[in-house]
């Protein structure tokens, strides 16, 4: 009983977090600089844009921006179940089971890395198959982490509707170190994510669109 009670207020919290992420007031002021990078693409220009279209763009850039400056996930991290996991606790550790913080519920987890990418996790018994097991819950590897915070420079949406979105980053590093680099990010809308729209990929470095 103390166990469901505990972790029905853990899934009020994470719900009660994803909102306000999504929800977040778009940024007074949007530099953005949109270059046509294929021809099959509709690039989106402020000079363009209508006042709606404009505040609509506003909305959907401070949507995107949320999503990755609360993203943990990027790089080679997309390609294993278990890289996305035991990078997506980072931004959960504030959910830590209370009795033993080493652990967060399955459901917690599962919720934020479907809402954020899409990703639909039914078994997690091959996760940190390594490590202490405890039934319902993931183990959160002793670790340290980088924390990210981005700029959008530019937004273009694909002929097939998903969004290219390239952003100046600011990686601080868990030893104090800072640098900045650029990230390449694909978003695809999803009515039933809390955020609307997935992360498909994030990939700092030189854009694949500028090789």
């Amino acid at each position: 009983m103390k166990k469901g009670l505990l972790l029905t207020v853990s899934l009020a919290v994470v719900t009660a977090v994803l909102s306000l992420v999504v929800f977040a007031s778009a940024p007074d002021t949007v530099k953005t600089e949109i270059a046509d990078t294929a021809e099959n693409n509709k690039v989106i220009t402020v000079s363009d844009c209508s006042a709606s279209q404009l505040s609509e763009q506003k909305v959907l850039e401070a949507r995107f921006l949320n999503m990755l400056n609360h993203s943990f996930v990027y790089d080679s991290s997309f390609d294993t179940v278990e890289a996305i996991v035991n990078d997506s606790v980072i931004a959960l550790l504030d959910m830590r089971d209370s009795e033993d913080d080493s652990y967060i519920s399955e459901a917690i987890v599962s919720d934020y890395i479907y809402s954020m990418y899409g990703i639909e996790i039914e078994d997690f018994s091959g996760i940190n198959a390594d490590f202490p097991q405890r039934e319902g819950y993931v183990f959160i590897l002793p670790r340290g982490y980088e924390i990210y915070s981005h700029e959008i420079t530019s937004v273009v949406m694909n002929e097939d509707g998903t969004y290219t979105v390239i952003t100046n980053v600011k990686i601080s590093t868990h030893d104090g170190q800072i640098y900045t680099d650029i990230c390449e990010s694909l978003f695809v809308e999803n009515a039933f994510s809390r955020f609307g729209y997935n992360i498909v990929y994030s990939n700092i470095g030189t854009p694949a669109s500028a090789i």
